[in-house]
């Protein structure tokens, strides 16, 4: 079946949960297959903000079913609790550095990162403990300061060791790590065909090498796995593409959103053929060191970026505006000027 890339785009809006707004912000989470993030959750929030009604957004309970952990790509990611056995499934790598894994790295020796290892777990075997606390504790048993580089690595470390292997957990709302119980880890092939199944059903249609991309896996495991899901095809432009439960019906476009920086319509889809980035601009976005700037969706497309300034957003247009793009603009910041 052939669609056009305007079809495409509202059919993506209408699965991403953008112009179908939820009430059940966790759900749009496991969807989506989780939320990129880094060591600040504001931009997350956004992730959150564009997808759920406002009421379900404005209530805290369900932030504190959430997770950070690292699971696709080996990024960190937001996540309900009880996804971790599914993330966390037998048979994926882990500790591909040294210092994110027990063995022994250039700072501690095999050994000694045990020591450490038994000394936080004892902790939280106690109670709940802040990422300054368990500094504090490890300090005091003989930690010298340049050895937290082991322990607490910025990217991961030690503390990322014990969370990939089912140990420990860190809550989304608190950033307090905690203690798991009874971790019973997925099967491989269980596990990955639900998390790609969940991809094409929420970010299709896309191709396969979106999908190559997005799973940083090779082309033969993508194709591997496309064939034991009864993939729906459609064409845009000549070229093929591949969903789920594809909703043909969806005929929504948002005014203007603001997206964080790695939102699932930026890092679902291969950077030069995003449907919502113009080619032209696609530099704009995304970073040569990986960084993906927060964007500004008009309708079907990116038009620009944006940041935090004193709490308001400042915005950076690179495209250029046709006249119903300008006016949704000059709304919205019109609208931000009365609050």
């Amino acid at each position: 079946m052939e669609i056009t890339k305007s079809e495409l785009c509202k059919i993506i809006l209408n699965k991403q949960r953008i112009t179908n707004l939820s009430a059940r912000p966790l759900k749009i989470c496991s969807e989506l297959n989780g939320f990129q993030t880094q060591t600040d959750n504001t931009m997350l929030e956004q992730a959150f903000a564009v997808r759920t009604k406002l009421e379900a957004f404005q209530q805290k309970e369900w932030r504190d079913e959430l997770v950070r952990c690292w699971s696709i790509r080996g990024q960190l990611h937001v996540f309900p609790r009880e996804e971790i056995p599914l993330y966390l499934h037998k048979g994926r790598s882990i500790g591909l550095r040294d210092v994110d894994d027990i063995r022994t790295d250039i700072y501690l020796k095999e050994d000694e990162k045990r020591a450490y290892a038994d000394l936080i777990l004892d902790k939280l075997n106690q109670k709940s403990r802040t990422l300054d606390e368990l500094k504090e504790i490890t300090a005091a048993a003989g930690l010298q300061k340049e050895a937290e580089r082991s322990v607490f690595n910025p990217w991961g470390g030690l503390i990322r060791y014990l969370i990939e292997t089912g140990q420990v957990y860190q809550r989304y709302s608190n950033r307090e790590y905690a203690r798991l119980d009874k971790f019973e880890p997925w099967e491989k092939e269980e596990a990955e065909l639900l998390i790609v199944r969940r991809y094409f059903e929420n970010y299709g249609p896309c191709t396969a090498e979106d999908a190559r991309i997005y799973f940083k896996r090779r082309k033969r495991v993508v194709q591997n796995w496309m064939e034991k899901l009864n993939l729906e095809e459609v064409i845009v432009d000549g070229v093929s593409k591949y969903g789920l439960n594809i909703d043909y019906d969806a005929d929504k476009l948002p005014d203007l959103l603001l997206l964080s920086g790695f939102d699932p319509l930026l890092i679902g889809y291969e950077r030069g053929n995003n449907p919502f980035v113009e080619p032209e601009y696609a530099r704009e976005i995304f970073g040569y060191s990986g960084l993906i700037r927060p964007s500004i969706l008009v309708g079907g497309r990116i038009v620009g970026t944006w940041r935090f300034v004193a709490g308001k957003p400042k915005m950076n247009i690179f495209a250029e505006l046709t006249k119903a793009e300008l006016e949704r603009i000059e709304n919205f910041l019109h609208n931000l000027e009365r609050q």
